[in-house]
């Protein structure tokens, strides 16, 4: 048997397309995974006052910002790495870049290694 079709009230027809930052963006990501709904949903359920479900996750909000944080800096690290070999690439000297560079990225890693290891620790109990 075919699902019922919707009245023009229910159809949802509307669209809204609203521009965020890549933290931002992986903020929203996470706090809808941590209740189980999609992005969409999520949004919809705060923006009308609808109750979230429970959260299932155990880790600490400031861990989970922190590692947000962390991926956010890789991908700035990324970017200048990508710039940096496209430079090379076209002939120009920037090689003392690349351990300033490789210095940051190293320190980075380490970091969200260890902001990772502290939330899957707190999550264990």
């Amino acid at each position: 048997m075919a699902r019922p079709k919707k009245s023009a009230d229910e159809k949802r027809t509307e669209q809204m397309n609203t521009r965020w930052t890549l933290a931002e963006r992986e903020t929203l990501r996470t706090n809808a995974a941590r209740v189980g709904l999609d992005d969409s949903e999520f949004l919809r359920h705060r923006a009308l006052g609808i109750p979230l479900p429970s959260s299932s996750s155990s880790a600490d909000p400031a861990l989970i910002a922190a590692l947000n944080a962390h991926a956010v800096a890789l991908t700035k690290i990324g970017n200048n790495v990508n710039q940096l070999a496209a430079a090379a690439h076209q002939g120009r000297d920037f090689v003392q870049y690349w351990r300033e560079i490789g210095a940051e990225l190293e320190a980075d890693l380490s970091a969200a290694r260890e902001a990772l290891n502290r939330a899957l620790e707190d999550m264990d109990g």
